[in-house]
């Protein structure tokens, strides 16, 4: 059985109200579900990121998010588009527990 759900009345600033109101009354529920959800999913994978011995700091994201656009200017869109559907699809994967989905890093 699942349990329950719980109302909450918030106040949310009016970029995010306009968000939400562009959802629908029925729909603002979902949108803010899945958006608490992908939340915690990326708080988690900090947390084992840190218990493995992975420090992400601002500078670190920076250097990467720099690397990344520097990847994306060189290569053609089609192929960092592949890259990115490739990558995303073998996350989900694994967040989905099916790990014979997922690209093997020895797989060219």
């Amino acid at each position: 059985m699942t349990e329950p759900q719980r109302r909450f009345t918030i106040s949310v600033p009016p970029d995010v109200a306009q968000t939400l109101e562009s959802q629908g009354n029925r729909m603002a529920s979902a949108y803010v579900t899945e958006s608490v959800r992908r939340r915690r999913r990326v708080e988690q994978h900090k947390e084992l990121l840190l218990a493995a011995g992975i420090h992400v700091t601002e500078q670190g994201v920076a250097e990467a998010r720099a690397r990344r656009l520097g990847t994306e200017a060189e290569w053609s869109s089609e192929r960092f588009a592949a890259e990115r559907a490739k990558i995303r699809a073998a996350m989900e994967a694994e967040m989905n527990g099916d790990d014979d989905a997922a690209p093997r890093a020895d797989a060219a």
